[in-house]
Parts: structure tokens; sequence; C-alpha cells
């Protein structure tokens, strides 16, 4: 391949691993952009475990450093994983089966991206502002206080404490982990506003978090691909993923800077584009 065409790809990855290791989601979705509208990789069922890897690999790189500065709710990840396991094997191979060319795959693709962006959106124009108390780092200790019972997790972060029974979690990680395994992306444009509407936790909190169940589901998702025969172009993915590791090294120090709602925004943005792309374009 031609070696300028590997470098766009690799700078490419470097976005893909700054927004998903800053926000938690995307990284899948930019991810396959990228292969079908810059590669011109035509074949879904490489996309699928291809992009999956990346997102894998990237989500091992920015893990570490949520979890130094205590902003990452391990158990929380840890059940939506959990729950995500067999939804992870339905999906992959629901996929592979019927999504398996492109004529099927990128219109369901986009529509995906367009519902999910009308969410963020709708959630944005209804949140209330964010604690002052949640934004102050002087009275903020990261997350404290984990309580893990045989019913529910406990946690606080800054002042604000959260009451999580165990069926919500393990129930939204098999469905989302299905979803994402059919459309072969990570799941976290679904994990994100999940636990930023549903368990209203803060941005900050989240991309580590959401990246502990999406290791646990596409560890499951890849392997299924390629059991069932998929292929893989290792020069594109090699370029991608050096991208994507240097991207979320930097991700990290944007999530510790940036503002809940600038994240939240950036994200809807990125997902209504390609939606608007692989709908209308």
């Amino acid at each position: 391949m031609d070696w300028n065409l590997l470098f766009l790809i690799a700078c490419w990855g470097v976005l893909v691993g700054v927004v998903f290791s800053s926000i938690g989601a995307a990284g899948g979705i930019l991810t396959s952009f990228g292969l079908i509208s810059i590669v011109g990789i035509d074949d879904p069922n490489c996309i699928k475990p291809m992009t999956q890897i990346i997102v894998l690999a990237t989500a091992l790189v920015f893990v570490p450093g949520y979890f130094k500065r205590k902003t990452l709710v391990w158990p929380l990840g840890l059940l939506l994983g959990f729950g995500g396991l067999l939804g992870a094997l339905a999906g992959s191979t629901v996929s592979s089966l019927y999504l398996a060319d492109m004529a099927t795959f990128q219109p369901l693709f986009g529509g995906l991206t367009l519902i999910v962006a009308a969410r963020i959106g709708w959630d944005l124009l209804r949140q209330q502002e964010v604690p002052a108390a949640l934004q102050d780092k002087s009275v903020c200790d990261g997350v404290s206080d984990l309580r893990f019972t045989l019913t529910a997790l406990d946690f606080k972060y800054c002042v604000r404490s959260y009451h999580i029974p165990h069926w919500q979690p393990l129930l939204a990680g098999f469905f989302i982990a299905m979803i994402a395994a059919i459309f072969g992306v990570g799941g976290g444009f679904l994990l994100v506003p999940l636990m930023a509407s549903l368990f209203l936790m803060p941005m900050h909190i989240i991309p580590a978090t959401a990246a502990i169940a999406i290791f646990m589901s596409l560890t499951v998702s890849i392997a299924n691909y390629l059991r069932l025969g998929a292929a893989l172009e290792f020069d594109v993915l090699i370029a991608i993923l050096i991208g994507a590791v240097i991207g979320a090294l930097l991700g990290q120090q944007l999530n510790k800077n940036m503002k809940n709602s600038w994240l939240q925004m950036i994200l809807g943005a990125i997902v209504l584009l390609i939606g608007v792309k692989y709908i209308f374009g």
C-alpha cells in the first residue's frame, strides 16, 4: 500500500485515539468511517473486527491514566462487561451472517449514528447545570466509598453519591454489546449516553469505566469474527493502531481539562456528521 495513504491512515488513527480516550465513545464509529471512506475497504466482515481491535487496543492504553486519577468506577465497568459477553457473541454471529454486504451495512450504520446523535442532543438540551462541587478540583478527590453488595453498587464522586442496582448495567451491557457487535464498533457511543443520562454520571469518570466493559465484550466479538472467517488487512491495521495509541495518550488530558458539556457536544457532533454522510452522502 502507498506510504502516503498509510501516513494519512495513521493521522486518522490519532484522531480516533484522542476522541475515544477523551470522551469514551465514537472510537469505533470513527475507525469504521476511516476504513470505509479513506481506505476504501468494502467488506463489512473485514471492517468490523479491525475496528474492534483498534478500539480494544486504545482502551488498554488510556485506562491506566484514569485509574491513577481515581476517575474510574471499575465495578460498574465489570458489570456492564459481564452483561455484554453473551450479547457480543450473539451480535457478532448475526452480523457475520446477515450484514456481510456494504449496501445493507452502511445505511443501517448511518441510521444508528443519527439515533445516537439525537439522543445526545436531547440530553444536552434538558440537562441541568453541573453542580459547582463536581467541577471544583479542590473538593474532589476522585471516585471514593465504593461498596459492592449483593444487589447494588454504591460509590461517591466529589460530593455526589450514586446507587446503581446490579440488574441495570447487566441488562444494558447485554443489549449494548449485541448492537455494538452487530455493527462492529466498541459500544461506547451507547455506553456513554447510558451512564450520562440514566446513571447521571459526569463525563470525567465515564471513559475508562466504559472502556472496561468495551474491552470485555470486544474480546469475545473479535474472536468470534475471526472464528467465522473474517480477514484482516494488517498494513492498514498497524498504521491506524500506531496513530490511535498516540492519540489515546493525548486524549486523557483533554478529558481532564474540558467541561462536561463540551465533551458531550463533541461526541454528538461527530456521530451526527457521520450519520448524515452515510444516509445522505
